[in-house]
């Protein structure tokens, strides 16, 4: 009977239009007789909906009275049962876990980390129990520090200030990413704040010309290692792959004059090396011609000593003859001695019988012709 008929009797304490004193079903929610079109009866559609769940399984019954209950009774079981078999077959499936390549799975016991699953398909307890989470440790994560003037403005060891902006590459270590995921809330903030601070701790120990020319490698290597010890400090489970010093000059407001000084630097390296190259150059000519010298007057030594030596034991050797033979040697000595100085003269030899004329030019005749 619906809870909302009008049709004799009093009704209940919630409406005017209740059914009779044999009305089983009357409903507190009845509406009100007050005219206008009555809505569904709730009772008759819960009644529907339970005769469509039965028939699902075995169709309708035969007839009324007590063997129809019974066989709604059994067919609300089969349901139920059914019901519940599905039940447990979803709830087993929340245990499925499938990773990829690349990627590695934290599973959690109500939220206290258990152990990693690798790629492929594994199975864990279903939730709530166990829980997991896919975090990819593979993929490569960039991020760039210095796009404002508040990050990228830094104060360098000789109180200089440097324009500094740099990139980190980033990913999760395979091997923690239970750490990644319970001790990272949010890494697009935590790792460029560790880079940043690391950073500005190197450049504040460094010289600005260290910072801005060629050892910008050993700035970044400085700040990978450091920032590296700072994560694993913090049970991050991030890994560092590189940093990458994208600019490192003045400031804007400096920047011409320092290129002045700059310029100015290496005009005097510039100088200095060509003097230091002539230097090179002269140096070893001028100590080898000293050491050519050096030789030169040594041999003329060897050899005047060796002349004098010589001329030495030749007297002496004359000497002796000259004592053992007085006038031989002496007419020797006079016959070396002429003939030394005349092989150098031109000589004509004349017989005094030979009638020469006086004013014959002796001097000439035994010389070629000019002409």
């Amino acid at each position: 009977m619906p809870w909302n008929d009008q049709k004799g009797g009093n009704g209940g304490p919630w409406g005017s239009g209740g059914g009779s004193g044999d009305d089983k079903n009357g409903s507190p929610w009845g509406r009100p007789s007050g005219g206008g079109q009555q809505g569904p009866d709730l009772e008759d559609q819960l009644r529907k909906v339970q005769d469509r769940f039965r028939g699902s399984f075995k169709g309708r019954g035969n007839g009324g009275g007590s063997g129809g209950d019974g066989g709604g009774k059994g067919l609300g079981i089969a349901g139920i049962g059914f019901l519940a078999v599905a039940l447990l077959l979803g709830w087993g499936a929340t245990g499925a876990v499938v990773v990829d390549a690349g990627e590695q799975a934290a599973v959690f016991q109500f939220g206290k980390w258990k152990r990693n699953l690798g790629a492929g398909i594994h199975f864990h307890l279903p939730s709530p129990i166990e829980s997991h989470e896919i975090i990819p440790v593979e993929s490569q994560q960039e991020v760039r520090i210095g796009n404002t003037l508040n990050e990228s403005l830094m104060l360098t060891e000789d109180e200089n200030i440097a324009d500094v902006q740099f990139s980190v590459f980033w990913k999760v270590k395979s091997d923690q990413p239970q750490n990644f995921i319970l001790n990272v809330k949010d890494p697009d903030e935590a790792v460029p704040l560790v880079a940043e601070s690391v950073m500005r701790e190197v450049v504040g120990k460094s010289e600005l010309q260290r910072v801005i020319t060629t050892e910008r490698a050993e700035v970044a290597r400085q700040v990978k290692e450091q920032t590296q010890a700072l994560l694993d400090e913090y049970e991050a489970g991030i890994e560092i792959i590189e940093v990458q010093i994208a600019k490192g000059d003045p400031p804007q407001q400096v920047i011409e004059a320092f290129n002045d000084v700059n310029v100015a630097q290496q005009d005097a390296e510039q100088l200095i090396n060509q003097a230091q190259r002539y230097a090179n150059q002269v140096v070893p000519e001028a100590r080898g011609e000293a050491s050519r010298m050096l030789q030169e007057a040594e041999g003329y030594r060897d050899q005047v000593i060796a002349n004098a030596t010589g001329e030495a034991s030749r007297f002496d050797q004359i000497y002796e003859e000259y004592r053992k033979a007085p006038r031989v040697t002496r007419e020797r000595m006079y016959l070396e001695t002429m003939e030394n100085v005349l092989k150098r003269t031109d000589k004509m030899i004349l017989d005094n019988n030979s009638g020469a004329v006086p004013y014959l030019q002796l001097d000439r005749s035994g010389r070629p012709n000019a002409n």
